[in-house]
Formats: structure tokens, sequence, C-alpha cells
């Protein structure tokens, strides 16, 4: 941004030597030592009084124009990094242009302050024998940088409407006062780029994952960034300055309060194991590494403890144990149904033949039925479980044309058992005539089978109804909603849903992966999945899958 301050230099009562904007002679003002030296110290008062660059700079220009009344001046702030203007300050009518034209120097002024090589060929600066005057009507003038170890951070320009004795005296006298302002301007950008520093270092610890405190050598908290703050439940500014250790019994984290109390000690801790009590009851489980800073004299400085928070690990590696359980316990279940199936093909032969042989024999016609009752009991019975070996045997990754009514008529099969437990009533809404879909058959009943039992956890404790409906689609598609009346999705929970690992349910009633592996299998498929959700009300998912189409790299 830049600024710009427009004004006329004052005369002075005691003027001597030579200039005059109108071309006649007239006699400048020559500060006496003690002026310039009393300026000095004004402007080194001004310097630590300035908030900022552009009040600096102001108080600089209007000491200078009361030290040397009648010139032209004009001081130009740029970025040290890249020399763009940043502030101007003008004591005259500038040139069209002079404002934003690269800055001048004489070769003699740039070897004087030893600018470096990169400000050197910036093409921002230009080293030059003859002087470019910035004000109209100037007939000469001096160029003075201010420069601090080879940086460059502005230029001054003093002009004068006609020849004058004065500039080489004026140009002396100058280089002083813009050394002082140089300092200050360094000074200045050196506090902001720390300021910077520490606001990004403050954002990068409070937004780390990371738990993370810092205390003094008294343990007076000066660093509890947010993940700590929110795995204990309390807002990071309430702890900010207590005494950590009081803070730590008071919460009942007495292993936390051992490790700042070692550390007020100068003993460090490695992989430390601590329990920490959070909001509502819980309590987690972290590991703790801290860190002693000492002073030039070895007392304790700063104690740093940079932690990790072990439950999420914990909650992964009881889902790995409950997925492997299951994963046994289905090849167990596998393993049964193929024992069963034999007696049941027995069951139902001899089963049939009574019943004929009943039913030639003239027998009542209710035992008749009875004996119907259990062949059909049977043969539900055999056709389930072979259709639960189908699914439950690993699957290849051959695509076939499916009727995908078939299909959800398959995973309702598969979900009567639950359905039943979570009191839902089944509403088929299956359309005709659908097209086929190319697609994974057991891939597509884990999506069906994952929505159905999502849909009965949901339910509330009267039950409720899932609907299911199949329509054909625009543009060659086939659209399969799976609807419930049951509690619906959280406004909180709802970007999340399809997350590894994230879940609602109560441990060992869900992994938190079925929507995820649902989402990666229509993905696959070259379909979509989208939901709609009224907390209180109930949840739809919308699939849309692809007719007749091939997926990619399937012949």
């Amino acid at each position: 941004m830049t600024t710009q301050h427009d004004g006329k230099g004052g005369g002075h009562p005691g003027e001597v030597g030579a200039a005059s904007t109108s071309g006649k002679s007239r006699r400048l003002h020559r500060p006496t030592p003690q002026q310039v030296l009393d300026t000095l110290f004004e402007l080194a008062r001004e310097a630590s009084l300035a908030p900022g660059k552009q009040e600096l700079c102001g108080r600089f220009m209007r000491a200078v124009c009361h030290l040397l009344p009648g010139r032209r001046l004009c001081l130009r702030i740029v970025d040290s990094r890249s020399l763009e203007l940043t502030e101007l300050f003008a004591e005259g009518d500038l040139r069209p242009g002079a404002a934003t034209a690269p800055l001048v120097l004489k070769p003699t002024a740039a070897a004087k302050v030893r600018l470096r090589q990169r400000v050197l060929a910036s093409p921002r600066l230009q080293v030059q024998a003859r002087y470019e005057p910035v004000f109209e009507g100037s007939v000469e003038g001096v160029a003075i940088p201010l420069a601090v170890a080879g940086h460059l951070h502005g230029l001054l320009n003093v002009e004068y409407g006609a020849p004058t004795t004065c500039a080489s005296t004026d140009e002396a006298l100058l280089i002083a006062l813009c050394n002082q302002l140089a300092l200050a301007l360094r000074n200045l950008s050196m506090v902001e780029q720390t300021r910077q520093l520490r606001t990004s270092l403050v954002r990068l610890v409070d937004q780390a994952n990371a738990l993370i405190f810092a205390t003094d050598g008294d343990g007076r908290v000066t660093v509890f960034n947010q993940a700590l703050a929110r795995l204990v439940g309390v807002e990071a500014q309430d702890v900010m300055g207590a005494d950590l250790y009081d803070w730590f019994t008071r919460q009942g984290a007495d292993q936390m309060a051992q490790l700042v109390a070692d550390g007020r000690r100068g003993l460090e801790r490695s992989r430390a194991e601590v329990l920490l009590p959070g909001g509502g009851g819980t309590v987690s489980r972290a590991t703790f590494d801290t860190t002693v800073m000492r002073t030039a004299s070895d007392e304790v400085d700063v104690i740093v403890g940079v932690g990790h928070d072990e439950s999420p690990i914990e909650s992964l590696q009881r889902q790995v144990i409950q997925a492997e359980k299951l994963a046994t316990l289905g090849q167990l279940a596998a393993g049964v149904v193929h024992e069963l199936n034999n007696p049941l093909t027995s069951i139902i032969v001899y089963t049939d033949f009574l019943a004929k042989k009943l039913a030639r024999e003239g027998s009542e016609a209710a035992d008749v039925a009875k004996l119907h009752k259990v062949l059909e009991g049977a043969e539900r019975i055999l056709r389930v479980s072979r259709d639960l070996v189908a699914y439950a045997r690993p699957t290849s990754d051959q695509y076939d044309l499916l009727s995908i009514n078939e299909v959800i008529d398959q995973s309702l099969s598969f979900c009567e058992h639950i359905l039943k437990k979570g009191k839902a009533r089944v509403v088929r809404e299956l359309a005709s005539d659908l097209p086929a879909v190319y697609a994974i058959r057991g891939q597509l009943q884990q999506v069906f089978i994952n929505l159905l039992t999502n849909a009965c956890h949901a339910m509330k404790d009267a039950g409720g109804t899932i609907a299911v409906r199949t329509a054909a689609g625009g543009g060659g598609c086939v659209v399969v909603e799976v609807i419930d009346d049951g509690l619906g999705i959280g406004e909180a929970d709802q970007p999340h849903i399809y997350e590894p690992f994230y879940t609602t349910k109560a441990d060992g009633k869900g992994s938190g992966l079925g929507l995820s592996i649902v989402r990666n299998i229509l993905e696959k498929h070259q379909g979509d999945i989208q939901f709609f959700s009224t907390p209180g009300a109930g949840t739809t998912f919308r699939i849309v899958l692809p007719c007749g189409q091939r997926p990619p790299g399937q012949l």
C-alpha cells in the first residue's frame, strides 16, 4: 500500500545561501551543527515512539522540512526484498510517473552503502551518473539511500528550483539523518517479521494434532494448544498463566502433574504413558515427551511437553480385533452351513415324500398342510444358507449383467434377522422391467446390506418403516433409494459419514467403515451415492448406477 503526503516547504526567517523555485536568487537557510544534533536526538526519540513506518516517516519529513526549509523533499519507502514502493511522502509537485518510477542512485552513493548484488540487479533500481529529478521545475538535486547492511529500505530526494551551493552541504548532513531513519525502518521491519513469525508459530502449535504444552521455570502455563484443551475438555485461555502442576492435580491427572514436577527439577521424560481425564467423565490414554530448556546459568527456563492421544489407536485396534473375530465367525458359519446342506436336503426329500403319501392315502388335510409347512421352512433354510455361503465366499472382480431387484431381494433375505430385531417393517417398491446393470454381485449385495443395517440401527425404540425403491433414471441409469423414518443423522455428523472409522454407534456395534466401503464400491461401478437426512425424522440414501455399461477395463 502506498501512502502519499503532499505539502509545501515552509520558509525560515534566517535564510542564507542562494536558490529559488521561481529561478530568482534567494537565500536558503543552512542549519547550525547544534540544530543538526538536536534533530538527530529528536529523530532517535521519535523512532522509539512511532508505532509504524507511516508515522515514523511522517515525523522524519516534518523534522527535515523544519531543518532545511525551502527544499523540495521526496521520501520513498520500499519493501527491502522486492524494492516495491510501500509509502511515499512529497513536499512539492511530482513529475508524472515519478511515484512509480525506479529508484535512481549515483554509483558513488551505491558504493558507499555497499548494496548487495541482489539489490543492484533489481529492475526497481537504476545506478547511473546522471541525476533524475522527481519534481516539476527542479534543476538539480541529490539522492540519499536509506540502507542498512546492504539492504535498501528507501530513498530521499532533495531538489532545488535554481542552482545552489547548498547541495553538497545538505547531502552531508542528511546522510546521518537518513542512516538514523534506515536503522529505525530496519528495526520496525524486524519487529513486524518477528510478530508475524510468532503468530505463525502460535497458529502452527495451536492447530497441530499433537498435544502440546509449555511452562516457564516455575511451571506457569505459557502454551496450551487446542488439541490438548479439547482432550481435557477446557478452553485453552482458561489455563494460561496457571500453575500447571496444581491444575493437573485438581483435574485428577496426577501422572501429568508428575511430568511437570519432574520438569521443574530439570528431569526430562520420554514416552511417558499418562491418563488424561476429560469432559463427561471420559479418560484418554496418551504418551508424552518432555524437554527442559535452561538459562545461561543452568536454571530451568522452559518446560515443553509434546504428546500423542493413544485412544484412537486403541479404538482401531479393538475394531481390527472385532473384524478378525467376525471374519473367523463367518468362516465357521460357512462351514456349519455346508454341513447342514446334506441333512436339509434329506429333510426336504423325505418331507416331500411323506406329504405326497399322506395326500394319496386321504389323511387329514391339516396334517398334510403341516408337512408342507415343514417343507417350506426347510427349503427356505437351504436357500438362505446357500446364498449366505455364496455371499461369504471371496468374490472375484468379474462383472456380470444383474437384475437390481434380484440383488435387493437377496440382500433383504440376508438382513431378515436384523430387520426383525430392529422392529423394522420393510416396504418394497420395486419397479418392473428395469434394465440390467453390470456389477459384481457380492459387492453390490454388500452395498445394500450395509444401508439396510444402518437403517435398522437408526430405528427408534418402537421400530419404524424402511422403504426400498427402484426406478429407471434419466440417461440410462437405475435409481435405488433406501428410506427410513428413524433418528436421522446429526448435522455435526453429516459432513463426516463417509470418513473411514467415523462412527456414532457404541463400541462393538460399528467399525465406521460401512459407508466408506459403500462409496468406494459405487465409485468402482461408476455409480454415485447421495443422502438426505433430517435429525429426528429419518434418512434417505439414493444410489444411481449406469445400465448396461461395462466399467473401464472390463471386456
